[in-house]
């Protein structure tokens, strides 16, 4: 369903006024308020609840989203995969179990992988290395061979800056670590044939790259958390290295052959063209200067999210006042909100809060060369001053706003 935009927050004050002077009074003061805020500011602004419009300001021109992109491949993903899907790491050789020749690793994806034993948001390499020891391999008289080939090797995007690979490694279908090396698929064998050798497996030979044969048989596997915790960890602490990896999965599910930034990047398009909704997308982190949507665009979206089975789990990945990039920001307000800043002033906060009269209302807020306080003012009006429409069969949900994220 997409915003009823014909029906605009001055249209609401007025039809308010036939039934409660008091409200439409107090509700036209809080538009004031926002458009001084507004219109000392070069910021756009859209905000509604149960489908219509409460208040915007320049809602339909297109700007650079930033970090806020994350929210946008958040909503394509949980789309394609589901909140519950886990991302696997498959190991295969020619045999089972005993002796075998080589060990074959192949990566789906998995941005999460850690050297050692891992933990609930972390797979870890020592957790593969004991499921390995227990389906019985005694020995690897080859080498432990890593397959990343799922995705391409691509690590650039229209619009990335000179520094924009200080923002976000390599994202390489075998991962470990963050990926904070030159070569991570290998960095990943290397790890896993320290952690064979040091459970009594003997490996004859050095870690190196390669494709999985077709007669191999898969040993084991282990899997990631579910993409809800990945997504999470994500929004909260505005990983560009989770978004890439997760974009090059999202475009490998929705194209065909392995997955790149580019495939990534035109499933949130499609995302957003099927809901009517004007979107430039060159990548998914947001790092590129070159992507564009509007205020209006993004609160359809959120609009959209907020009536799908996993609109929930979208909601929760967002972190809330005082959590993650919105720490010392917010406190005191029900809101679940994704931050975004480019080093050319672009900034943006979107996302629900909880509104004082009733409700909760869908925000955006993307300008250029305005503080966060200013975001933060315009989001404590729209909390202090609007008020949703009277629709008891299409209330929200009730805004979460504990934190759901398990830290290393």
């Amino acid at each position: 369903m997409r915003i009823r935009r014909g029906l605009t927050w001055v249209a609401l004050l007025a039809a308010a006024s036939l039934v409660g002077g008091s409200v439409s009074a107090a509700a036209k003061a809080a538009s004031s308020e926002l458009d001084a805020v507004a219109r000392g500011s070069d910021v756009s602004v859209a905000v509604a609840a149960r489908g219509r419009t409460l208040y915007e300001h320049s809602a339909d021109q297109l700007r650079t989203p930033a970090s806020v992109q994350k929210v946008l491949l958040s909503m394509a993903l949980f789309d394609e995969l589901g909140p519950a899907h886990r991302i696997k790491t498959r190991a295969s050789s020619n045999k089972s179990s005993g002796a075998i020749g080589n060990l074959w690793v192949a990566g789906g994806g998995d941005p999460s992988m850690v050297s050692g034993w891992g933990d609930s948001t972390h797979t870890g390499v020592g957790r593969l290395a004991n499921r390995i020891r227990r389906a019985g391999i005694k020995r690897v008289g080859g080498a432990v061979v890593v397959d990343s080939s799922s995705f391409a090797n691509d690590w650039n995007a229209p619009g990335w800056q000179p520094w924009s690979r200080d923002f976000a490694n390599r994202p390489t279908a075998l991962a470990i670590d963050g990926n904070g090396m030159p070569n991570p698929p290998l960095a990943l064998g290397a790890s896993l044939t320290y952690a064979l050798e040091s459970r009594g497996i003997q490996v004859d030979g050095r870690a190196r790259s390669g494709r999985v044969p077709a007669r191999a048989r898969v040993v084991t596997r282990v899997r990631s958390a579910p993409l809800r915790t990945l997504v999470t960890h994500m929004n909260v602490t505005s990983s560009n290295f989770y978004a890439e990896m997760l974009g090059k999965l999202l475009g490998a599910r929705t194209f065909e052959g392995p997955g790149t930034m580019s495939k990534g990047a035109r499933a949130i398009e499609q995302l957003a063209a099927r809901r009517g909704v004007d979107l430039i997308a060159h990548d998914s982190s947001g790092l590129s200067y070159a992507n564009r949507v509007s205020a209006g665009g993004l609160v359809t979206l959120l609009e959209h999210a907020r009536r799908q089975p996993w609109g929930r789990a979208l909601r929760l990945s967002l972190p809330g006042p005082g959590q993650g990039t919105l720490a010392a920001r917010l406190e005191g307000l029900g809101l679940h909100a994704k931050t975004g800043t480019l080093w050319n002033g672009a900034s943006a906060l979107v996302g629900w809060v909880r509104l004082r009269h009733v409700g909760t209302a869908e925000f955006a807020i993307l300008s250029r060369n305005s503080s966060k306080s200013t975001e933060d003012a315009i989001v404590q009006g729209i909390a202090a001053g609007l008020k949703a429409p009277e629709d008891r069969a299409d209330a929200p949900p009730k805004v979460d706003t504990r934190c759901h994220l398990s830290h290393r």
